[in-house]
């Protein structure tokens, strides 16, 4: 069996990939329609490659199918392309997060929260105060036990320092 995230042969019964961290489970087959969508988005992708919302969406889909290193991938260009794009911030940390990698789904948080304080996920995480989140639909409810960095001063304020 291959790890689902980098292709790793992974040792008998393993439950966590020994090359990145990602969770191995069960093996289902993936949906036709979501991968037919993927397909779509890529193509897209090959004609407009600065296409940042194309690329967040291909990024969902490999959400929904479980795909984390190319949700991961796609996820950390549309931060570089577009800065301000506060769903790609919030979904590169749950995908982090479903890989096993809790302490830079910590550190994606917290510059979340920084970057968009405003942002009612960002509302939700001071309120809440937990350092990572799973929103796959099997686990929304899930709030990881690790807490999140946020300051009251900082909380209200803008990345130039200012409150909105």
């Amino acid at each position: 069996m291959k790890c689902p995230v980098c292709q790793t042969d992974l040792p008998e019964g393993a439950k966590f990939c020994p090359q990145c961290g990602a969770r191995v489970g069960e093996v289902e087959e993936p949906n036709p329609a979501l991968l037919a969508l993927a397909e779509q988005y890529e193509r897209r992708l090959r004609e407009n490659p600065r296409d940042a919302t194309t690329r967040f969406n291909l990024a969902l889909t490999y959400i929904r199918l479980k795909r984390w290193g190319a949700a991961i991938q796609q996820l950390e260009l549309v931060c570089q392309q577009e800065p301000d794009f506060p769903d790609a911030w919030f979904h590169l940390a749950v995908a982090y997060s479903n890989i096993g990698q809790k302490e830079k789904s910590r550190r994606l948080l917290s510059e979340f929260v920084r970057r968009f304080p405003n942002h009612p996920k960002a509302t939700e995480l001071r309120r809440r105060k937990f350092g990572a989140v799973d929103t796959y639909p099997s686990t929304s409810s899930k709030l990881l036990s690790q807490e999140v960095e946020v300051s009251d001063e900082s909380a209200g304020k803008n990345e130039t320092g200012t409150g909105l």
